[in-house]
């Protein structure tokens, strides 16, 4: 595995060397959909695009724009929790390495992959993801090559891939439960807390162990009986099983609480936030 780590941060070095030309600002563009483009110009650049985070500088305007346009969680959040919001995003995107592996790149992709993150662990004082240090970004789906699969998302080393439309889509879409973003994040924050021993959060790592002992119960159940919740994916495998939970905790809590309201509860206590509760069940107000 140390020896997997070292390859691929030896890769992305390289990466970095290779291309300074890729190396474009991230500028405004008035497409139709929103994005904002890399340049506003069609001149071709090479693939892939790399950015170090602590170089993007995005101010909180822009940020804010870019949330307000395409989070839906942000636009629900009290405005002193948008302002912790925003300050955890800017530490969390200044610690990463984002691959685009397309010609055209979109300030959006570093903005709203990171947010996933700050969403998922925003009730938590370690929220960083230290493990990870590279983000890459595919415009569609991908092959993965263990095992040799087509992929929207995965966690590998200390990487974070995600499909871009994929992701977009599961934010867009409302009534469909699938989050890629969220689900690659779950995988994200299980490993940092059980599989290294780098900022690893006590806390949460204690009371996932209650987790394990309701989810195992009903991820037993839901083999036998599904509700219609869970995916065949999902209950293949009891890591599958706790990222589509996440999904489904943030994308239909009403759903979770209705069938679940055990494990919903337990998400709640985990995550420190409750969807259903918000604002009545505030956040705490310190920066961790």
């Amino acid at each position: 595995m140390v020896i997997w780590i070292i390859l691929i941060i030896l890769v992305v070095i390289a990466i970095w060397k290779l291309i300074p030309n890729s190396r474009y600002a991230l500028t405004d563009s008035t497409d139709q959909q929103g994005h904002d483009k890399v340049s506003q110009d069609e001149t071709p650049i090479k693939c892939p695009l790399v950015y170090n985070g602590n170089e993007l500088e995005f101010s909180d305007h822009v940020l804010h724009a870019v949330l307000t346009r395409h989070f839906p969680y942000y636009n629900r959040l009290l405005d002193i929790d948008q302002e912790k919001f925003l300050s955890r995003l800017k530490r969390f995107i200044n610690t990463k390495i984002f691959v685009i592996h397309d010609k055209k790149g979109y300030r959006e992709m570093p903005i709203l992959i990171s947010a996933a993150a700050i969403q998922l662990t925003f009730g938590l004082k370690k929220y960083l993801l230290s493990h990870f240090n590279i983000i890459q970004v595919f415009p569609e789906a991908f092959v993965g090559l263990e095992p040799f699969r087509i992929l929207i998302g995965n966690v590998t080393g200390n990487t974070i891939n995600i499909a871009w439309k994929q992701f977009l889509e599961g934010y867009k879409n409302k009534y469909d439960l699938q989050n890629v973003g969220l689900h690659e994040m779950a995988h994200a924050l299980y490993y940092q807390n059980f599989e290294t021993e780098l900022s690893v959060d006590k806390t949460f790592k204690d009371s996932f162990r209650k987790f394990n002992s309701i989810g195992d119960k009903i991820y037993n159940v839901e083999k036998i009986l599904t509700i219609g919740l869970y995916s065949e994916y999902a209950i293949k495998d009891f890591q599958e099983f706790w990222a589509e939970t996440i999904e489904i905790y943030f994308k239909s809590p009403d759903r979770l609480h209705l069938h679940y309201p055990d494990l919903y509860q337990v998400l709640c206590d985990l995550l420190n936030q409750d969807p259903l509760r918000y604002p009545n069940h505030l956040f705490e107000v310190e920066q961790a």
